[in-house]
């Protein structure tokens, strides 16, 4: 009991806006420190190895502050969107990446 009221306590004290923040800062990392660590990361489950198809496997599920934890998507299952702006009344240019046959 005690310990779920300290943990609701110390995830109030990061907002989405400070994750945010935070996350941009380290955008473009190129090495993980542990200051990063502290600061994104609330805990990570560890779970038992198992055999896979012969390998041995073992799930890291990293959770963070504010969010929780996530599955990061494949890329791929991602669409791209167009961008459509408006530049004035009755004009908009339009993007997109796709290719256009000749």
């Amino acid at each position: 009991m005690l310990r779920s009221e300290l943990k609701k306590e110390s995830s109030q004290l990061y907002t989405a806006d400070m994750f945010l923040e935070i996350v941009r800062r380290y955008t473009n990392a190129t090495e993980l420190t542990q200051h990063m660590v502290t600061e994104l990361i609330d805990h990570i489950d560890v779970y038992h190895a198992e055999r896979v198809d012969g390998e041995i496997t073992q799930q890291v599920v990293p959770h963070y502050h504010c969010i929780g934890a996530f599955e990061v998507p494949d890329w791929k299952d991602i669409p791209e969107i167009d961008i459509l702006i408006e530049t004035r009344k009755g004009v908009a240019l339009s993007y997109t990446n796709e290719k256009i046959a000749v």
